[in-house]
């Protein structure tokens, strides 16, 4: 079903629907959550800092002729059929006009940071779903604002007011329907659907574009005849239960609007999450130092977003992407949780040399990612001595400090001076 069509139904509903009041919530009413959605995030924030850029095509990610991709694109090159993942190599072709700009992680992550300041003043309960986007438990707060509605603009004009960026708002009874909520409107939109008005609204999309129903639940959906949503809402929930188990059952409550289920992929247990980054070199590498100074570079980011998130990580993966775009990996674990970038570089370094040598097929992309998350205090890490823990205390404040510089002035403000080598050289 085309967007276009689902706004018709969500007007049509409005114009049913009897003048509505503000709405008091209380514990007897059905939850109330909020997913706020930055519009074309990193484009955006390269308009607002650079006003020239604004009517213009504007590409993130590789620069032309490399061969990298697209993180995001603004709303004028997305008319041209541009979209995150696409090769730089189509872009040229669609949108040969495309301004190219090269992401700018501790910029954007500053920004995400002033972004979740601002949504934590309207609500006790904010989660963070990526840089650009978190959902709001407003159960109990939205009356405050007179409704919910109301709510959701005071949060968009603080936003506007205070980053001078737009954000999309989804309003709806879970997680999963506000986040499709708030892609019907974009940008600078604003969708509200009641748990009464789920089916009306997204009940003849197809179940896949549920967020978090990849292709095997789609599969295991499909043979049980359920297709669409509306089939998944009217399911028996006894079939779900026994050829499903728990997911089924949860994805066809809170697809329903009830308050209490949501989908276990949404729960993103620290656990289950890796972090980590990969880059795509411009040209093939079979040079060492090239790929270890782009090795080093990567895990100061991973370990960087760990430190952000509040994690520490055991295991580390080394991904490698020959010239003839064969993939492999290879992990190990640490003998302790760490978010020390050297202590990740090191062991990647070790995966590295099990995995390719000089003289080995030229390497088109390498990444590194850290898993086994858990917060500091939920682990039971190796003890420190007098020494051990002074030296650690040391080196936790200089990365803190670190961090602090690259969130106000970039990535390439601060760090060790062979992973700036491998940005100065543009590898």
């Amino acid at each position: 079903m085309m967007r276009a069509e689902v706004r018709d139904r969500i007007r049509k509903g409005v114009e049913d629907d009897s003048p509505r009041r503000p709405r008091t919530l209380s514990k007897s009413n059905p939850a109330l959550v909020l997913h706020v959605d930055m519009d074309a995030f990193f484009a955006a924030i390269e308009e607002r800092d650079n006003p020239s850029l604004k009517g213009k095509p504007v590409v993130v990610g590789g620069p032309k002729g490399s061969r990298g991709v697209v993180t995001t694109a603004n709303y004028v090159a997305r008319e041209y059929g541009v979209h995150a993942g696409m090769s730089i190599a189509e872009v040229e072709r669609r949108c040969p006009d495309a301004i190219h700009v090269s992401t700018k992680g501790g910029k954007y992550s500053w920004v995400s940071v002033q972004l979740m300041a601002i949504l934590r003043r309207y609500s006790p309960v904010v989660e963070p779903y990526s840089i650009d986007e978190a959902f709001l438990d407003a159960t109990g707060c939205s009356h405050l604002f007179g409704g919910p509605e109301a709510y959701a603009n005071q949060i968009k004009q603080a936003i506007h007011s205070e980053l001078n960026l737009t954000a999309s708002v989804g309003i709806g009874p879970s997680r999963i329907v506000a986040k499709m909520a708030s892609g019907l409107e974009k940008p600078d939109g604003l969708t509200y659907v009641k748990p009464e008005d789920v089916g009306r609204i997204f009940g003849p999309m197809t179940v896949r574009t549920i967020p978090g129903v990849g292709p095997s639940t789609e599969i295991s959906l499909n043979k049980l005849n359920i297709y669409t949503i509306d089939d998944l809402a009217q399911a028996p929930m006894s079939m779900l239960q026994k050829f499903m188990g728990k997911h089924g059952r949860d994805l066809a409550e809170t697809i329903k609007g009830k308050s209490g289920a949501e989908i276990i992929a949404m729960e993103e247990r620290a656990e289950d999450k890796s972090m980590g980054h990969e880059h795509t070199f411009h040209v093939d590498v079979t040079d060492l130092d090239m790929l270890l100074s782009r090795l080093l570079y990567l895990s100061e980011k991973a370990t960087r977003r760990m430190r952000k998130a509040g994690y520490v990580g055991r295991v580390v993966t080394l991904k490698l992407r020959t010239h003839d775009f064969r993939t492999y990996d290879h992990q190990r674990k640490l003998d302790e949780w760490t978010d020390d970038p050297l202590k990740v570089y090191e062991l990647a370094h070790e995966l590295l040399n099990d995995l390719w040598r000089p003289g080995d097929k030229p390497i088109r992309l390498i990444g590194v990612s850290v898993s086994g998350l858990v917060r500091p205090d939920e682990h039971h890490g190796v003890q420190h001595n007098l020494f051990t823990a002074a030296t650690h205390e040391r080196r936790t404040r200089l990365l803190h400090a670190v961090d602090q510089m690259k969130d106000q002035y970039g990535e390439k403000v601060l760090g060790m001076a062979a992973s700036l080598e491998s940005l100065r050289k543009g590898w």
